[in-house]
């Protein structure tokens, strides 16, 4: 893969899957030259050099141009905090509080991590104080991470915050919205909500009872059925009606786990949006996205539309960017964070680790 003047590729390495997308064009008309997703061969590891040849041969062979990339720190690696600084005009080092903070937070040391941090919208009892999100990334675990991507000949340009890059790919679904926007990322192990208002991400939260892979587990336990049988029924039937060679136990199995599956996600969210209430009185909840190898189960976005008071809607790359039909059936919502991260500009300091 030589080198070219094409905009790095969003790498997104999942528990399961690793999704590559490479966009080409500029803000607001962003288009997808390719795209592509791959098994990983060992689940739910830590990155290594398997998932790094992994990623070369998906790239080397799916039309994607150049070897630099750009990845999202993982999850369980990634520190976060929303902090109270004094006012921004009294000559107070914010960033080095901020990072203390962080450091008090995660119990770290305050110079063992790289930080990005944004001010927040000042909310309904401010007092005069600074209102800072921050995120960072051990040195030890980011160079591991880079060294063992780089060690199949490719080039990590930047580590990105994954709630960034999920924001970030669904800006134009964000014009004219007002109020509180949340995104759901549905995943194999958790679900992970962010928050948004005045188009700035003020929280974020893992829903760890929210993972689909414990749906799955659970239909393979009371229907008998092997976990791969069971996970094609719940993405192919969800809350819709099945295909006619799915019997009727089978049918209300899954209908009835992907109903239970929707009312704990809905109660999971209760607590953050209620805090968020608190902090932007005036903001309501308008908007909710939902993206993520789950969201595409049937139903789940009726019924959780049904169970809300506000707007759900799926997020598919052909909503957010130009591309083919072929790739927004192939791939849907799953390569979202992935177009997000394609995305991501050198320059953009305050959302870089």
């Amino acid at each position: 893969m030589p080198g070219t003047s094409a905009l790095p590729i969003g790498v997104d390495i999942g528990q399961r899957h690793i999704k590559a997308v490479q966009l080409k064009g500029s803000p607001g008309r962003w288009s997808i030259s390719a795209a592509g997703a791959i098994l990983r061969e060992n689940p739910d590891a830590q990155a290594d050099r398997t998932d790094a040849l992994q990623l070369r041969n998906l790239l080397a062979t799916g039309g994607f141009k150049g070897r630099k990339i750009i990845l999202a720190v993982p999850g369980k690696h990634l520190l976060t905090g929303i902090m109270e600084l004094p006012p921004r005009n009294s000559g107070a080092p914010l960033g080095q509080l901020a990072r203390n903070e962080l450091s008090r937070l995660h119990r770290c040391e305050p110079d063992s991590f790289e930080m990005a941090c944004w001010d927040l919208p000042d909310p309904a009892r401010a007092g005069g104080l600074t209102y800072v999100m921050a995120a960072g990334c051990e040195h030890q675990y980011a160079n591991s991470l880079v060294d063992t991507i780089e060690s199949e000949g490719l080039e990590v340009a930047a580590l990105d915050i994954r709630a960034s890059a999920i924001s970030r790919a669904c800006g134009p679904m964000l014009d004219g919205v007002s109020g509180i926007v949340a995104v759901l990322d549905l995943g194999w192990s958790r679900a992970h909500l962010v928050l948004l208002h005045q188009d700035v991400i003020v929280y974020e939260r893992k829903l760890t009872k929210c993972g689909i892979g414990a749906v799955v587990e659970s239909l393979s336990r009371e229907l008998k059925l092997h976990r791969q049988r069971a996970e094609a029924l719940l993405m192919e039937t969800g809350l819709s009606s099945p295909a006619s060679n799915v019997g009727s136990e089978q049918r209300q199995g899954v209908s009835s786990a992907s109903e239970t599956y929707c009312r704990t996600l809905v109660e999971e969210m209760r607590i953050p949006l209620s805090y968020l209430g608190n902090q932007y009185p005036d903001a309501l909840p308008e908007t909710l996205l939902i993206v993520g190898s789950a969201a595409t189960i049937p139903g789940v976005e009726k019924q959780l539309d049904s169970l809300l008071d506000f707007h759900v809607r799926t997020v598919r790359p052909g909503d957010v960017v130009t591309c083919t039909s072929d790739i927004d059936e192939r791939f849907g919502p799953s390569i979202i964070a992935a177009a997000g991260l394609g995305q991501f500009s050198v320059r953009a300091t305050s959302e870089q680790l």
